[in-house]
């Protein structure tokens, strides 16, 4: 795993364009974990993750995290350990921290929303993402995306404000 991180940073105050529509990263036997688009702003990009577990993959993910039956949304102060993702990015590798994840799990359901912040555009249009969580039985696996038009997202952005 790479020593270089993308930090967990807030979201800009806007809306970004879309630039890659929805695709699964890694999917095995009872466990996925989805990207719902790209969001592209000036400034990065917003990559919002879904995974879904069920059977002994959900009680995996539940175990490994230490939540309860019912949680949720897991505690601040806990390290995260689960789903883990890798951006490669005109020849810089780096794992993303995400921004804001929540999550609920139970015997035989676990779901997980999280989304993560990558500070810089790439220079190509070409994003390569390795998603996984072995512990919970997700294998790794290798994505590699091309994102649409990444000119003028200025004028192409909806502010929040």
């Amino acid at each position: 795993m790479p020593t270089a991180r993308w930090p967990a940073e807030l979201l800009p105050d806007e809306l970004g364009a879309v630039v890659h529509g929805p695709v699964v990263l890694a999917r095995s036997p009872g466990i996925a974990v989805g990207l719902r688009c790209v969001f592209a702003h000036p400034t990065g990009l917003h990559l919002p993750l879904v995974l879904l577990a069920e059977g002994v993959q959900a009680e995996a993910a539940t175990r490994r995290l230490g939540m309860g039956r019912h949680s949720d949304e897991m505690p601040e102060h806990m390290p995260w350990s689960g789903l883990s993702l890798t951006v490669e990015m005109d020849g810089e590798v780096r794992t993303a921290d995400p921004t804001r994840r929540t999550s609920s799990g139970s015997d035989d359901h676990y779901a997980l929303a999280a989304d993560h912040w990558i500070g810089a555009l790439p220079g190509d249009g070409r994003l390569t993402l390795t998603a996984g969580w072995p512990e919970a039985g997700l294998a790794e696996q290798r994505t590699v995306l091309t994102l649409e038009d990444l000119d003028h997202l200025a004028d192409r952005v909806v502010s929040l404000r």
